[in-house]
């Protein structure tokens, strides 16, 4: 007699293996350039290569990994072009996603994330910061009703938490860091107005602005201009 499990709800083991590695890459813990040996990574998991070598062939696919013939694989460099191919993505896909996905975000965590803000705002932490920017972006991202578009952007920020850690958290950047939470009450508030349009352009705005705020504000490829929405071209 079979023992009665629910396996369906569980990961598999390559998949803990691609968000242990993917998480580990995305905080810098695993450094651009740096080898991904099997047999290390093997023992240090207490597991077999197998899904070490599936994980790895995972993050490749997501560019996390770089898989060099005869040398193996090694984490992926992030590199300027890299970098504004990221945030180009964004500004095409989280303004629409955050109009979209408003509708179906509760009022309580709204106002939940503005109290954090608040606090943050008196009583800045630079961690605390770091949960904050997590959690508004989340409330678009987790609560979109499109499986698809939640699936890319997810991919999207884990990329782009990579960069920003490559180039904001490492260096603990605390203006750029409170410019950026007081874009965060400005989508906060979008939200609970119940203006899509209000929501649209104000995530449209933050990502431009964190855009400059990783770069020159006078590269005009890296912070284009600010597209017109369907409702303002008509």
């Amino acid at each position: 007699m079979f023992e009665n499990q629910n396996l369906g709800s569980k990961p598999s083991l390559k998949q803990l293996v691609y968000e242990n590695l993917q998480n580990m890459i995305v905080q810098g813990k695993l450094e651009p350039g740096e080898k991904l040996i099997e047999d290390d990574l093997a023992q240090a998991m207490h597991i077999s290569r197998a899904p070490i070598r599936e994980a790895i062939s995972m993050l490749e696919r997501d560019g996390f990994v770089r898989i060099i013939p005869r040398k193996g694989a090694i984490v992926a460099e992030v590199s300027e072009k890299d970098a504004m191919d990221i945030w180009k993505c964004r500004l095409a896909l989280e303004p629409f996603a955050a109009r979209e996905a408003m509708p179906h975000i509760p009022t309580e965590e709204l106002e939940a994330a503005l109290k954090r803000i608040s606090k943050i705002e008196k009583d800045y932490s630079f961690e605390e910061y770091v949960a904050s920017d997590l959690e508004v972006h989340g409330l678009y991202y987790g609560h979109l009703d499109n499986e698809y578009m939640k699936s890319i952007l997810n991919n999207l920020k884990a990329h782009s938490i990579r960069v920003r850690w490559l180039k904001e958290v490492r260096n603990s950047f605390t203006d750029m860091s409170r410019s950026s939470i007081r874009e965060h009450r400005q989508i906060i508030e979008a939200f609970l107005s119940g203006d899509g349009d209000r929501v649209y352009t104000t995530v449209q705005q933050h990502i431009l602005n964190s855009a400059a705020r990783l770069k020159d504000p006078d590269d005009s490829i890296f912070c284009p201009p600010v597209p017109k929405t369907i409702e303002q071209k008509a």
